[in-house]
């Protein structure tokens, strides 16, 4: 596969059945808009992590929105939690066969998962600013897609350290901009 598949796809065996609002998602190009809470870990070295990912404030049923579309290569995510913009940069890593995650300094490996009711995406590797985070260190994730009652594309992301406990906690719900307009 080439840059034009998403790389969360050509991370998995294509064989692989998904939710429909999972798959939708990871299609191609598109616009969403949904709802999310953000819970962030306590702490100057969580606060100085998530500062370096530019990872959103904390808050409680906030408004999102995710724009991907695909520049040069790579897939461009750009994420507004409430008007704190997160963008990052997604490309399928042959070598690892990982989704590579480009946000702020961070370089994130993402190995997802098919289970029974959708991804479980874990992180396999990360690098801040170019420097690789040793494997004890590395964060530990539980985070997860899958289609929620009303057949919308949702997730649970979280990611936790040794010695630091919670990093960041963000979960909520996407629907494509041309559906679901005042769903609640």
């Amino acid at each position: 596969m080439d840059s034009e598949h998403d790389p969360f796809l050509q991370a998995l065996d294509m064989g692989e059945t998904l939710p429909s609002a999972i798959r939708a998602l990871h299609i191609g190009e598109g616009r969403y808009s949904g709802r999310c809470s953000i819970t962030r870990g306590k702490g100057l070295l969580v606060a100085l992590a998530l500062r370096i990912g530019q990872f959103p404030p904390e808050g409680d049923d906030l408004k999102v929105t995710l724009n991907i579309r695909r520049v040069d290569g790579e897939w461009c995510w750009d994420r507004s939690f409430a008007g704190h913009q997160t963008r990052s940069r997604i490309s399928f890593d042959q070598k690892s066969g990982c989704v590579r995650e480009r946000i702020g300094g961070l370089t994130i490996w993402l190995r997802p998962m098919r289970t029974e009711i959708g991804l479980q995406i874990a992180i396999h590797r990360l690098s801040l600013y170019g420097i690789p985070c040793p494997d004890f260190l590395l964060p530990r994730s539980a985070s997860t897609e899958a289609e929620d009652a009303h057949g919308r594309f949702s997730f649970d992301i979280s990611a936790r350290a040794l010695g630091l406990g919670l990093l960041i906690r963000y979960r909520g719900w996407l629907t494509p901009d041309h559906e679901g307009q005042g769903l609640a």
